[in-house]
Formats: C-alpha cells, structure tokens, sequence
C-alpha cells in the first residue's frame, strides 16, 4: 500500500504526528532564531507561544489518542499495525 492510501485509511492520520512535531519544533527554532537576531521581536515572542501551545497540544492529543486505542484494546502507535485492520464505526 502507498503512503498516502495508509495516510487516508480510518485513522492513518496520526501517522503524520512526528513530522508535524518536528515541522513545528523548527518553526521554533527559526522564531528563536529571529528574536535574537532582533528581526520584529513582539512578533517573534507571540509566535514562539503560540508554537509551544501547538507542541503542547499535539502531545495531548497523542496521550487521549493512544489512552483510547488501549482502553479498546487496539495498538498504540509504537506497536505494529501491519497485521490488524482498522475498527469499523459504521
């Protein structure tokens, strides 16, 4: 199966997790960056919280995320999901 059918199965999203943690850690570093470089500083300031909100709820939703797939008993995202289909909801 390629990337983007397992990207767009029942729950494939949080697949992109890690690169979206990472996406927005060097968003960090670069707003960081320009603060010290003094380049629009209260910009920079606004944007450093708001990207360390976004880590922050990122890492919550990864927690509920995987609390819910062990109390219904299905894998967290460390496990393999090779072998088990998705859950149908319908």
């Amino acid at each position: 199966m390629s990337l983007i059918q397992d990207l767009l199965k029942p729950g494939g999203g949080i697949a992109l997790i890690p690169f979206i943690r990472m996406t927005i850690l060097l968003l960090l570093v670069m707003v960081i960056g320009m603060g010290i470089a003094d380049i629009a500083r209260i910009h920079m300031v606004v944007l450093g919280c708001l990207s360390i909100g976004l880590l922050i709820s990122i890492s919550w939703f990864e927690k509920a995320w995987n609390d819910v797939q062990r109390s219904r008993g299905g894998v967290s995202r460390n496990e393999s999901r090779a072998d088990k289909e998705p859950e149908k909801t319908d």
